[in-house]
């Protein structure tokens, strides 16, 4: 797996992050790993929510700071979506040397009962974290932007408001002009990272150009960050993700596609699948 925001092995200098599952995380963990629980919520784009992500953010940057660690290992049950969305944060906030762990649960160290569970305050105030945008930013910049969906299909088209615990009465659909590309095609058939190459490959059978906007969402913020890191290396220049996602703009009345009541027995609108890659049975 030849991309560099993972690192194969855990150091003794290293800030260790368990992304698991609470219970997971307190029945066996890496000895000394932390674990934060907001990285699981979503949250909006609106000023009180962005406090509610920037007061944890920077709370988890001063306790690294604090331990005089010299990088942040991120893990969960394999490169998966919470460790990447903390990396991808943690790297918006300024910490460079942060990394998801290129390997799967269990992985080799020593284990402990996970007692550093901890809740960090909500900010008085806030600062932008680089790489996320907000709604009004999509609502300014909506017909200018090289947008991807990393969705299921059926969230997509407005089968499903969510991929897991749909409720009936949730409104689907998806942003306008937005392309596929499904977050779990990122993996290949053992649940590893696609190389480089193959996923440049999928990646030229889009339309789009990497020094064009790129912005990436999903339903709460978090299978994003994996493809826009992704996207980083592979020599885009100025990619984003939209924090509040589906989440957020579901609730809004600005313009969507595929538009159906989860429940309800009419389909979705008519609107044609923007699906990109090389081999679109795999996007």
């Amino acid at each position: 797996m030849n991309w560099n925001f993972l690192k194969t092995e855990i150091e003794p200098g290293d800030f260790l992050i368990d992304c698991r599952s609470q219970s997971a995380y307190e029945e066996e963990t890496l000895e000394g790993a932390y674990y934060y629980p907001f990285i699981k919520k979503a949250f909006g784009s609106d000023p009180e929510s962005q406090k509610k992500l920037y007061g944890p953010m920077a709370a988890v940057v001063q306790e690294f700071q604090k331990s005089k660690k010299t990088r942040i290992i991120v893990f969960d049950e394999g490169m998966g979506m919470f460790s990447t969305r903390m990396v991808y944060l943690l790297r918006g906030m300024g910490i460079k040397d942060a990394y998801v762990l290129g390997q799967k649960w269990p992985v080799e160290g020593k284990k402990a009962k996970g007692e550093l569970k901890i809740e960090p305050p909500i900010a008085d105030k806030t600062k932008p974290i680089e790489g996320v945008v907000d709604k009004a930013f999509m609502e300014r910049n909506l017909t200018k932007l090289q947008i991807f969906d990393a969705r299921t299909m059926d969230e997509y088209e407005g089968r499903l408001p969510r991929l897991t615990a749909p409720e009936e009465g949730t409104l689907c659909g998806r942003l306008p002009g937005a392309f596929l590309w499904d977050w779990r095609n990122l993996y290949d058939g053992e649940a590893n990272l696609i190389e480089r190459s193959l996923f440049k490959k999928r990646l030229n059978g889009f339309p789009f150009m990497p020094e064009r906007p790129t912005v990436i969402y999903d339903y709460n913020g978090a299978r994003s960050c994996l493809l826009a890191l992704m996207l980083r290396e592979a020599g885009y220049i100025d990619v984003t993700t939209y924090q509040g996602s589906w989440f957020e703009w579901r609730k809004s009345n600005l313009p969507k596609q595929a538009v159906a009541v989860f429940g309800a027995k009419q389909g979705a609108t008519a609107a044609a699948p923007r699906v990109g890659g090389v081999d679109r049975k795999k996007v």
